[in-house]
Formats: C-alpha cells, sequence, structure tokens
C-alpha cells in the first residue's frame, strides 16, 4: 500500500529505427518530431511556476490479478534542484497526504494515525524509491536524456486531447524497468504517465483539469499534523 501511494514519475523521450530506405525516412522524420516534442517541453518546463490538477492513480500487480485505484489531488511548485515543492492529498478510497518541501518528504495516513517524515535520497533507498522519481518535474532535458534512453511513440488522444507519447527506458540505477509518457499537445506537459517496475506491477497516473501556473502559497505544501500522531522515519 505504501509502495502503491507513492508512485510516480515524469519524463520524456527519442525514437526506433528499423531497416531500409523507407524505414530510414520514417526514422528521421520521427527524430525531427521527437526533437521538436523536447524542445516545447523544455521551453515549458522554464516557463512552469505552478501546477494544480486532478490525479487519478491505478496500481496493477499481474502476479495476483489486482488493481487498486486513488483519487485526489495535486499541486506542485518548481524551484530547481533541492528546492521545489510537492503535495498530493489523496481523497478516496482513504484519506492521506504526500509532501515534499525541498529535500523532505512526509506521508501522512490519519486512519492509521501515523506520519512518515524522511528525506528523498533516504526514500529512494527505501520502500517508497518509486516515489522519488517525481522529482523529474525539475530535471532539465539534457539530465534526461542523460539518464534514459528516450523513443518517440505516436500521437493520440487522451480523455479525447491530443497528446504525443513517449517511452522511456532507465539508462541504470531506476526502480522502474521502463515508463509509457503522454505529453500534452497544449500545455506540453505530461497529462499522463505508466510506469512499469521490474517485478511486473505497473502504475498509471493521470492528471486532469490541469491548471497552469495558478496563485499557490508555499505554506499550503505543509503537512497540518495532529498531536500524537505517531512519527516513523523509515517503512
Amino acid at each position: 500500500m505504501i509502495k502503491r501511494t507513492i508512485s510516480l514519475a515524469v519524463i520524456a523521450a527519442i525514437l526506433t529505427m528499423t531497416i531500409g530506405t523507407y524505414q530510414n525516412t520514417e526514422a528521421k522524420a520521427a527524430t525531427q518530431l521527437l526533437t521538436g516534442v523536447l524542445s516545447k517541453m523544455q521551453s515549458a518546463h522554464r516557463n512552469l511556476r505552478s501546477m494544480r490538477a486532478a490525479m487519478v492513480q491505478q496500481r496493477r500487480n499481474p502476479q495476483i490479478g489486482s488493481t487498486e485505484t486513488d483519487y485526489g489531488t495535486f499541486i506542485y511548485k518548481p524551484g530547481g534542484k533541492g528546492k521545489s515543492k510537492l503535495r498530493i492529498d489523496y481523497t478516496k478510497p482513504d484519506q492521506k497526504s504526500v509532501s515534499v518541501v525541498g529535500e523532505n518528504l512526509t506521508f501522512y495516513q490519519p486512519r492509521i494515525n501515523q506520519v512518515l517524515k524522511t528525506t528523498l535520497s533516504k526514500a529512494a533507498k527505501g520502500k517508497t524509491s518509486s516515489y522519488s522519481a517525481l522529482v523529474g518535474l525539475d530535471s532539465s532535458l539534457e539530465s534526461l536524456t542523460r539518464d534514459y534512453n528516450v523513443e518517440y511513440v505516436k500521437d493520440e488522444l487522451v480523455g479525447g486531447k491530443p497528446t504525443t507519447r513517449l517511452h522511456l527506458t532507465p539508462k541504470g540505477g531506476s526502480p522502474f524497468s521502463q515508463i509509457e509518457l503522454w505529453v500534452s499537445n497544449e500545455f506540453w506537459l505530461p497529462v499522463q504517465y505508466q510506469m512499469f517496475e521490474r517485478n511486473g506491477d505497473s502504475t498509471l497516473v493521470k492528471f486532469t483539469g490541469m491548471e497552469i501556473n495558478p496563485n499557490i502559497a508555499d505554506s499550503v505544501f505543509n503537512v497540518n499534523i495532529p498531536s500524537g500522531t505517531k512519527v516513523v522515519d523509515k517503512i
């Protein structure tokens, strides 16, 4: 459940090449398309000051045939490496909150009266490792292409709106074997992700009602923890 709750990621991609003159022409065209997409994503990243959206997170475990779905809201403010702010408030089926302020991560579960307080670096080494991938929102294009092999897949509709689908393969040191990323052709920011873990599990994340650069106070990212809540530093 912890792993399911703290699973997100944000990234970008390059192209698969086939054999023959016709296929090489297609490959060159796709590479040019990818270059344009990544350039627009980089520009959107530079201009992003804040973001708010509704969020659906669906986790599948094919080994036991289970699917678990969480609903909530997502807010984010970039601030460069180690300075960004992020908060997810899950509303159903259970209420819980995840907050990242700088390098500090807080995961509050009121149902069991417990809060996890740790850092992103520690989370990356433990059961919450998949969550730290979301900090990719702060990543530059250079760091993304350095850490991942990327491929252009195709253009397709998500929720009736045009997106570009990209495929990401980590070059090493990632809890994921691959990531699918759908980039909005309106905002040039990700609106859907699907992360595949090395054990076969997958997590699909969708953003809807996305607001770009709304006014969000820094104080909103702090989770209020009632007195008497059990505090832990690892899971």
